[in-house]
């Protein structure tokens, strides 16, 4: 007969272990149905055909039904196609929500009140190429200069203007002034360069709460944020976005944009510009 000897440390041990493991396999199953439960929220009242990405922060998840608070919850849409806009990123940031039991289990956070409230949607270079016609459009931080956020940022824009066959180059300020948006170009007297690249939008038409409150360059896309703080939730609130509108008439707009923007800008003239002469010389 053989007789096995167990150490009894190690049987502690691996007693204690599979303790652990339990309460954190139920400990993510509950903050996957809360994830869930907010995600079929959020579509709903966004009209999104795909069910947002829901992320709720806090290790362990059920501590919040002692501390009664949720530290973090993020809602994200991405490649989402916005009428005028094409495809875009958007978010819902929620910050210290005040919860009880029930909501954190049920995931049913109508009424409850939040500390910060953001929502931002973000625009790449096609999104942005979209609005000036311009359908090679990229977005870059400019030259020794650290990615900003606020009223004011900056970019470098880089397409090919109607009519050119080479691509051009123009330094952009972005700057929110009351509910719009205004991007100029600086460091160039080129008249082409500044129509084509020139932008002036109501942020209240972006697919937000509100006018937007900040304005960022950030990998490559220009983020437009509104942040409120101390709201009461609202279900609705959840959505990183609203859409109204179809796809093929966005497709339109842009198609008339880029002939707008052609119109414009007029043809690449056959004779350098004064400055790039100057330049040259």
């Amino acid at each position: 007969m053989t007789v096995i000897y167990l150490n009894r440390t190690a049987v502690r041990l691996a007693a204690v272990a599979g303790v652990a493991l339990t309460a954190w396999l139920a400990d993510s199953a509950v903050a996957m149905h809360a994830e869930h439960t907010v995600a079929q929220k959020a579509k709903a009242s966004s009209q999104l055909e795909n069910t947002p990405n829901v992320y709720i922060g806090g290790v362990p998840f059920s501590l919040a039904a002692l501390t009664k608070e949720i530290p973090y919850l993020e809602v994200n849409s991405s490649d989402v196609e916005v009428p005028k806009l094409g495809m875009v990123n958007a978010s819902t940031t929620l910050r210290d929500i005040t919860i009880n039991p029930e909501q954190l289990f049920s995931g049913e956070l109508e009424g409850s009140p939040v500390s910060t409230y953001t929502r931002s949607i973000s625009l790449d270079g096609v999104a942005l190429g979209r609005m000036l016609g311009i359908t090679d459009l990229s977005i870059a931080n400019p030259d020794n200069m650290s990615p900003t956020g606020g009223p004011s940022a900056e970019a470098e824009l880089t397409g090919t203007l109607p009519g050119d066959t080479t691509k051009s180059t123009a330094t952009v300020t972005l700057r929110l002034v009351g509910p719009e948006f205004r991007m100029s170009v600086y460091g160039t007297d080129d008249e082409r360069l500044k129509k084509a690249f020139g932008l002036v939008l109501d942020t209240r038409q972006l697919p937000l709460p509100s006018q937007a409150t900040s304005v960022k360059l950030h990998g490559g896309s220009i983020t437009f944020e509104v942040q409120r703080r101390n709201i009461t939730l609202k279900t609705a609130q959840l959505s990183p976005l609203e859409i109204d509108g179809s796809e093929e008439k966005a497709v339109e707009d842009a198609a008339q944009k880029a002939q707008d923007t052609a119109n414009e800008v007029g043809s690449a003239p056959t004779t350098p510009p004064s400055w790039r002469q100057n330049r040259q010389n």
